[in-house]
């Protein structure tokens, strides 16, 4: 009994026990059953058959799926890229090409630089290039250029050039094709322009803040006549290079000046209302014809027929002298005419009369033929004119009106006002560095070899040693008593720097306007400070620091020296002109030693050099030069820097007994330090003339010619220290 419960307590534990187990085992075949389920809708129809016939799933590998034909992958679209022009580069002209690469496909668009419309759009193709020619740019240092796709501006590409268009020639004075040697036009602001004619002639111009520029053809090359004039410029950015030359433009030039006009009424005498009076009489063609009563401007009017007419009113009662000037419109200005007495209103009103034959006001008349205002006289040598004004006809229509100015001109410009341009301009250093340093190298150093070879040759008597030509040919004795001429030394002083401040200014244009008479002003005023510091501070150096005594000595043959640099500068057409200023220099006493008198020397270059660099520090703080006060101190200004870089430059060549010789024989490396310091200011002031090349091989040429005159300089010394004694 026992026994059949424990058996049968033992089948109801194991069927307890049992069903979890059974339970855990279907779970187990269920999810088993649902992986292969999966596995199998996974898998493409054509791999069932494979798989179907593997013993195990565990033992066979996994098929590799065929992909589906209908499905593809898209690859990434690419930005454009901007191949051509090189970022960074320079641009002489306002066209060019932009070219690039592109996916196939993608549509193109060039932005412009100035927000407008896009420059260039480039059609969706199979090409993997884009190209856009003709593309206006701009001239600027940083001009933009952007591509971007059509549809997705974020693929773009951008980088940035810098582009420097050729100038405009606008015309003559008036705007027009005629012209009295005066050429106008616009340029990028403040950049240095030349004006070139067909036939080589040059004039050189800076333009405004603007972009106005103007200069004037002068010489007596310069005929009537049609001519082509080109135009490039040069800016800060640009250096070395420059703008390519401008498009040939035909203006017909006209030097003449016209006839005087004649007045045919009023007659002498005559009595005219204050109002309406009517002037008559006849001139030249096209030119505009202005009556001038006393100080007043009453009316201007364009010959037309050989006859002209204006009615105008506006004058203070009184007696006046009416006298009229005609201006062709190239802007050449006649001569006064006679001029007559005319009584406006009552006789016993009283007003200024006016005498002589010029006349003093330029007319601005109103539309109603009365006084607008008057101008200061032109003069017919004006270089830089302002736009026309218009007047209407009697009998309709508009007419160009001449303004620039008779008589007067003590505030025009001079070539002198604006000649050096400010340091913060911009220009290359290492161009000039490089420049200074060809100097020294193939002229300087060469020059001394030379010289120190002639010199031992002739037994170290000078070159220019011998018998004079000229001079007494009787001895001292035959005279009782030898004659001597006293000179007050400063009348001698004042003659001196008059005689070099004329010939200063032959280095550029002279016209017969008053501004050059404020123009040897201020280069007298100049030639003192450059010899105060190249005479004055040496010998205050001397006497203080070194204790020995010195003395101020005129040099003739430096003023010989001065007229060469100016008109070697006016042959050469250096603008602006390398100059020499000294007019003497500090003797002392022979038997001082070689370290004193190279020390002085270096003084002397060095005050030269500093104030030279002063000079030019402030030109770039003055304001723009504007009435006679801002036009004279330009002309100053601009005087002591090429006069005093220009002088410290040229003694410093150690030839005879000049400076550099004396600082050479002291230290080799205090010369060469201040030569290629003085050098280097000098080109860089001359940065205008250096670099503003016409391709025409003249650079090449002096360079060339340097180097033929180092080798054959070097030769001769090589040949008298180490051949020549060999061979005896």
């Amino acid at each position: 009994m026992l026994r059949s419960r424990l058996a049968a307590s033992r089948r109801r534990k194991v069927r307890r026990n049992g069903y979890p187990r059974a339970a855990v085992a279907a779970g187990l075949v269920f999810v088993l059953l649902l992986g292969a389920v999966a596995a199998a809708l996974a898998v493409p129809a054509g791999a069932h058959a494979q798989t179907a016939t593997a013993p195990a799933p565990t033992a066979t590998p996994t098929p590799t799926p065929t992909p589906t034909p209908s499905r593809k992958a898209t690859p990434e679209p690419q930005a454009p890229t901007i191949d051509s022009p090189p970022a960074g580069s320079f641009i002489g002209s306002g066209s060019t090409t932009v070219s690039g690469s592109r996916d196939a496909g993608q549509e193109i668009q060039l932005l412009s630089p100035t927000g407008v419309d896009p420059l260039c759009i480039v059609a969706a193709d199979a090409s993997t290039t884009w190209t856009c020619t003709h593309v206006q740019l701009p001239s600027g240092p940083t001009v933009n250029l952007r591509v971007v796709v059509t549809g997705d501006p974020t693929l773009a590409a951008e980088q940035s050039v810098a582009v420097l268009a050729a100038p405009r020639i606008v015309g003559g004075p008036t705007g027009q094709a005629a012209s009295n040697g005066v050429v106008r036009g616009t340029a990028y602001p403040n950049a240095s322009v030349i004006a070139e004619l067909a036939g080589g002639q040059r004039c050189t111009s800076t333009a405004d803040g603007s972009g106005a520029w103007a200069c004037t053809f002068a010489g007596d090359g310069l005929a009537s006549g049609p001519v082509e004039v080109t135009a490039a410029q040069q800016s800060w950015f640009s250096l070395p290079s420059s703008s390519n030359s401008s498009s040939p433009v035909t203006l017909n030039f006209d030097v003449d000046a016209p006839d005087i006009p004649r007045l045919s009424s009023p007659a002498d005498s005559a009595r005219v209302p204050l109002s309406g009076a009517t002037y008559l009489g006849t001139g030249e063609d096209g030119a505009a014809v202005t009556v001038f009563a006393g100080p007043y401007s009453v009316c201007t009017v364009v010959v037309a027929g050989g006859a002209w007419r204006c009615t105008a009113g506006g004058v203070v009662a009184g007696s006046y002298q009416v006298r009229i000037v005609q201006q062709d419109p190239a802007g050449n200005v006649s001569a006064g005419s006679p001029a007559i007495t005319v009584v406006y209103g009552e006789t016993s009103a009283s007003a200024p009369s006016a005498s002589g034959t010029t006349p003093l006001p330029v007319p601005t008349a109103d539309g109603d033929g009365g006084v607008e205002s008057t101008a200061p006289a032109p003069s017919p040598e004006s270089a830089l004119p302002t736009p026309p004004r218009t007047k209407p006809r009697e009998s309709g229509g508009d007419v160009a009106l001449p303004t620039t100015g008779l008589g007067g001109g003590w505030n025009d410009p001079t070539p002198f006002t604006a000649a050096v341009r400010p340091p913060d301009s911009g220009f290359s250093w290492l161009q000039a560095a490089l420049l200074a340093l060809g100097c020294l190298l193939l002229l300087a150093i060469p020059a001394r070899l030379l010289s120190g070879t002639i010199t031992r040759a002739r037994a170290g008597r000078p070159l220019w040693s011998g018998t004079p030509i000229s001079g007494r040919n009787h001895p001292r004795d035959d005279f009782e008593r030898a004659p001597t001429v006293l000179v007050n030394r400063w009348l001698l002083v004042g003659a001196a720097l008059l005689a070099a401040a004329t010939l200063v200014m032959l280095s550029g244009p002279i016209g017969s306007r008053p501004a050059y008479l404020r123009l040897l002003a201020a280069v007298m005023i100049a030639l003192l400070l450059v010899n105060a510091a190249g005479a004055l501070v040496p010998r205050w150096w001397s006497r203080r620091v070194l204790g020995q005594g010195a003395s101020v000595t005129f040099l003739p043959r430096y003023l010989l020296l001065v007229g060469v640099m100016a008109l070697a500068s006016r042959v050469f057409e250096v603008h602006p002109a390398l100059l020499f200023g000294l007019l003497g220099s500090v003797t002392i006493a022979a038997d001082v030693r070689p370290e004193r008198r190279g020390q002085l020397a270096a003084v002397r270059a060095g005050s030269l050099i500093l104030l030279a660099v002063v000079g030019w520090l402030l030109l770039a703080v003055l304001p723009q030069a504007a009435g006679f006060a801002g036009a004279f101190g330009a002309e100053v200004a601009n005087s002591v820097v090429l006069a005093a870089i220009g002088s410290a430059a040229i003694v410093l060549v150690p030839l005879g007994s000049t400076s550099g010789r004396s600082i050479l024989v002291w230290s080799p490396p205090v010369w060469a330090g201040l030569t290629a310091l003085a050098f280097t200011i000098m080109f860089a002031v001359l940065s205008p003339t250096m670099t503003l090349g016409r391709g025409d091989g003249t650079s090449t040429l002096l360079w060339v010619s340097a180097g033929v005159f180092a080798a054959l300089s070097t030769g001769a010394w090589a040949w008298q220290r180490f051949v020549s004694p060999a061979v005896d």
